[in-house]
């Protein structure tokens, strides 16, 4: 390979993560319906022709877009699951990852939402279907981890089926954050501390698997705020005076 060709490909994933960045600012703003190719092309001060040299279909970008946030997130989940202490820290060191990540993505679970329409999926290429799920299964692979070693450990009961506690901890995740993201129904259900009440619903699925430690109020002060120290010290959601709902 020449040293032509390789800054030649550099500079294509330096162009690459520009459009990505922007576009996201764009669906975070404006939804997937009202995003603007021409704006994005003006934002990013390339013609429209460049952004098809490197998106086939506005759907493959939206999707690069997601899967470039999903990376994200499985790389703080990663520094999370190493987090030191029990297993229950390690998986509460998760559910701050995912706040983050919620706070920094807010454009992700729009578009979550709509990678469950069957429409939208057939528009993107192998590639980009490719390369999202194989995000997606490192997000699985790492909490399944950690899911597995609690059950070696005996932090939960013996037989707990992995797959299932890993399931409905991905489910209680995505499902809140997609909620809670949305303005209309944070004011429906009275939500006000959107972040603490994604920790919650995680905590109570954990009590309800049997994961031990149980979650206690005043632990779960002191544990919060030594993880957002340590792996979080920038993260404006945090609330350090916060009581902790259990």
């Amino acid at each position: 390979m020449t040293v032509t060709s390789t800054r030649k490909q550099r500079q294509r994933r330096e162009r690459e993560t520009l459009i990505l960045d922007h576009a996201a600012r764009l669906l975070a703003r404006d939804g997937y319906q009202d995003l603007n190719l021409d704006e994005l092309a003006r934002a990013v001060e390339y013609s429209k022709g460049t952004l098809y040299l490197h998106f086939k279909t506005k759907e493959d970008l939206v999707l690069a877009v997601a899967t470039h946030a999903l990376r994200h997130r499985a790389d703080l989940l990663e520094r999370a699951a190493a987090y030191p202490g029990s297993t229950r820290t390690r998986a509460r060191a998760m559910g701050f990852a995912c706040c983050e990540f919620t706070a920094s993505h807010p454009e992700f679970f729009t578009v979550e939402l709509m990678l469950q329409a069957r429409s939208f999926w057939n528009r993107v290429s192998k590639e980009r279907q490719d390369n999202h799920l194989a995000e997606a299964r490192r997000v699985w692979t790492l909490l399944n981890r950690v899911v597995a070693e609690a059950v070696a450990a005996g932090d939960l009961p013996a037989g707990t089926p992995l797959e299932e506690v890993t399931l409905s901890v991905m489910a209680v995740t995505v499902g809140s954050h997609c909620v809670l993201t949305q303005p209309q129904l944070q004011s429906l259900c009275g939500w006000r501390d959107t972040m603490a009440t994604l920790l919650l619903h995680q905590e109570r699925l954990l009590d309800g698997w049997g994961w031990q430690p149980v979650a206690n109020g005043r632990r779960q002060a002191a544990l919060d705020r030594r993880i957002c120290k340590d792996l979080f010290p920038n993260a404006t959601w945090f609330k350090a005076g916060r009581k902790p709902q259990t």
